[in-house]
């Protein structure tokens, strides 16, 4: 038979085999269970019922009394009272115990060698686009917005005098004098608020700088820096300031100073050679920044391929050594900053840089000032409590044992200033010892002094990572490029992190101050021998020991070059119908708002201000025939000679407010401007008027406009 007949054979059979095989498997399966014994002959279901039962019984019956009174097992306490108690009064062993930093008896007698402190990561990392006008410094000191005209004199609006109810001004006047008739005070109340209205105006006008045919902005009116001539490191020359565009990403991040004072105690302070003075306390030397484009993919998807550095000490103190034209004024305490990492603040001019420079974990106050105040309010609380109290009774012990008295007030009390300078001058010394001179062997005097007396929780960590910087070039494949090829791209999202660096305390940059090999713990001397056999080779020393990388930032991103500041909703008086228990508010027209939207002109290197009229759905773009602009360097406000464009994407949702205030019988004070916008990036904003009044009124120069 062939294999064709055979395939044949089984497709034509098919289901004759089945068949065949499944009479088969059930004639197995019914041999297979007659030979199975039957399962009720051998457990019998009323038996097993009848056994679970009196089971049941049993552990429910009272067996107390046989296990209570069982001659065989009696129950009797075993457990001493007495002989336990003996044992809590013998001395535990002092042997059993690991020797810590405040065991002075076990440190004096045995040798404690010296370990590597550890060293805590930055933490926090914060990190904001800026788009702002910068000082640099010029040969010559000229640019283009010093050859513009001065601006025109502004047209004063003529104020208009406060209206307010008279039923409810009389009604005052009469609970306060008894009632007698006060119309002609009314009158003569209403002639001298106008005067003193126009008192003000003056005062505004004198006070923007307004003066003959130069207008100018009043100096504290400035809310940047005020740049001043600086000379040149290389030739002394000077070097007059000119605005120009500073478009970066600054950011901020702390490090955890007090933390890192408790690992330096507790690895060194009763070690051999142990000198805080000199060497062994945190001596920051320098810190690193690294970025990462998370544009197209998430922060947990970066490798550290994608990492790049963008910014350490030496880079931000070449930029201010050759292009800053000197630093923004310091806001931040000396208590709380590090030469060298918490660094300068660029010459920013006419804008607010606040938020920029500092850190919610860090305070604005030092810890002198921060301590007198506590102590005040303590002394206030006190004496509200208890009546007078004693100078006696609030003394505060200064670090150093020292006793010094609040209880006089703060006038009484010591100079703060003076404090914190003295302080810093201290720092500074001890920084110079460090810097040379020998130290002498064997245990010393200082054992187990802490490296610094009440140490601040944080020290700040600033950086900064420039798309563009006038005047700066670069290398690119043996080319000079004026842009840097890694600077940070409009449009793209990136994420921070920093770590900084401690002078080595056992292997320090001065070769003087390194501790004796045989006084290293093994850790750290493993380290010893590796840094001195690349010294030895290079010639350099790498004192420079690193903590671990912080955590990402969350993604930021440059600025577009647009803003906008929103001044009060004007007044309306919208209808109001009741219905039921609701009142609902009937609008004629939506409210209104004046905005100041500017615009960066780069040729000029400032903001382009246009004052316009905004409502729901106005994009906050349009073109004005000429714009009054202030010159970041003399303030005095010149006029632009060409048409200028607003370029802005932003658009303005919804506007709320301007209407009369209940709680008041006065039209002319009426609810706060809130407005919902869309900025040119994208994302939503809440923007108050009150909060904004102040830079709104300095950009639409009100005060020169008598409002």
């Amino acid at each position: 038979m062939d294999a064709d007949k055979l395939k044949d054979f089984a497709v034509y059979n098919f289901e004759k085999l089945i068949v065949v095989i499944v009479v088969l498997l059930s004639g197995f399966l019914i041999y297979s269970g007659m030979g199975q014994p039957i399962i009720t002959e051998q457990h019998d279901p009323d038996r097993l019922a009848q056994n679970a039962t009196e089971v049941k019984r049993q552990v429910d019956d009272d067996h107390t009394e046989a296990i209570v009174n069982d001659p065989e097992a009696p129950r009797e306490p075993k457990f001493d009272i007495a002989m336990e108690q003996q044992k809590f009064l013998q001395p535990i062993k002092s042997s059993l115990y690991q020797p810590g930093p405040w065991d002075l008896s076990k440190a004096s007698k045995e040798k404690v060698r010296r370990k590597d402190p550890v060293l805590a990561k930055p933490e926090a990392v914060r990190a904001t686009g800026v788009i702002a006008t910068l000082a640099y410094r010029s040969k010559d000191g000229l640019y283009a917005l010093s050859d513009l005209e001065p601006a025109d004199e502004l047209e004063v609006v003529e104020a208009k005098p406060k209206r307010s109810s008279r039923r409810s001004r009389r009604n005052n006047m009469d609970a306060m004098m008894g009632g007698e008739d006060m119309m002609g005070m009314d009158m003569e109340m209403d002639m001298m608020g106008m005067d003193m209205m126009g008192m003000d105006m003056m005062g505004m006008e004198s006070s923007a700088g307004a003066s003959g045919p130069i207008r100018k902005l009043a100096a504290d009116k400035n809310l940047g820096m005020t740049p001043k001539t600086t000379q040149s490191f290389s030739t002394g020359d000077d070097q007059p300031p000119v605005p120009g565009i500073g478009l970066f990403i600054a950011g901020t991040a702390v490090i955890p100073h007090k933390q890192l004072i408790d690992a330096y105690q507790e690895a060194l302070s009763y070690a051999a050679e142990y000198e805080p003075n000199k060497r062994d306390r945190p001596r920051y030397v320098s810190y690193q920044v690294q970025r990462a484009d998370v544009t197209n993919k998430s922060v947990d998807q970066l490798t550290e391929n994608d990492w790049i550095l963008r910014d350490s000490n030496d880079v931000t103190i070449w930029n201010a050594a050759n292009y800053w034209s000197g630093f923004a004024p310091e806001i931040v305490p000396d208590d709380y900053r590090i030469p060298g990492v918490t660094m300068w603040i660029p010459p920013i001019v006419l804008d607010p840089y606040t938020d920029i420079a500092t850190h919610p974990f860090v305070p604005l106050k030092s810890q002198r000032v921060l301590l007198a105040e506590q102590m005040e309010k303590e002394a206030e609380a006190a004496k509200a409590n208890a009546g007078p109290v004693s100078q006696e009774d609030f003394e505060v012990d200064i670090a150093g044992g020292q006793t010094r008295s609040f209880g006089g007030g703060m006038d009484e009390g010591y100079d703060m200033d003076m404090g914190m300078d003295m302080d810093m001058g201290m720092d500074e010394g001890y920084d110079m010892m460090g810097m040379g001179g020998g130290m002498g062997g064997g245990r010393p005097a200082n054992e187990g002094k802490p490296a610094e007396e009440n140490p601040v929780d944080y020290k700040l960590l600033r950086f900064y990572d420039f798309a563009y910087i006038p005047g700066k070039t670069y290398k690119v494949n043996g080319r000079v490029e004026p842009m840097d090829p890694r600077a940070p791209k409009l449009g793209r999202q990136y994420v921070y992190r920093v770590r900084f660096a401690v002078n080595d305390p056992n292997f320090p940059m001065t070769p003087e101050l390194q501790p004796k090999s045989k006084n290293l713990d093994p850790e750290a001397y493993k380290r010893y021998v590796t840094l001195s056999a690349d010294a030895a080779q290079t010639q350099k020393r790498n004192y420079k020991r690193w903590s671990d990388w912080s955590d990402p930032s969350a993604p930021t991103a440059l600025p577009q070059g647009d803003r906008a500041v929103f001044g009060s909703v004007k007044p309306t008086k919208p209808r109001v119908v009741t219905a039921g228990n609701r009142k609902i508010v009937i609008e004629a027209e939506p409210p209104k708002a004046e905005v100041v939207a500017s615009s960066f002109d780069p040729s000029l290197g400032v903001f382009v201000p246009a004052r316009m009229e905004a409502t729901e759905g106005t994009v906050l773009s349009t073109e004005v025939e000429s714009a009054d602009v202030i010159d970041p360097i003399t303030l005095e406000v010149k006029k632009t000679d060409a048409p200028k464009v607003i370029k802005s994407s932003a658009t303005v949702i919804d506007v709320e407010g301007g209407a009369p205030m209940e709680i008041v019988d006065d039209e002319t004070i009426v609810e706060p401007g809130m407005f919902l916008m869309i900025d040119s990036n994208g994302k939503l904003k809440v923007k108050d008027a009150t909060e904004e009044q102040r830079f709104y009124r300095i950009q639409s120069f009100a005060e020169e406009r008598g409002l």
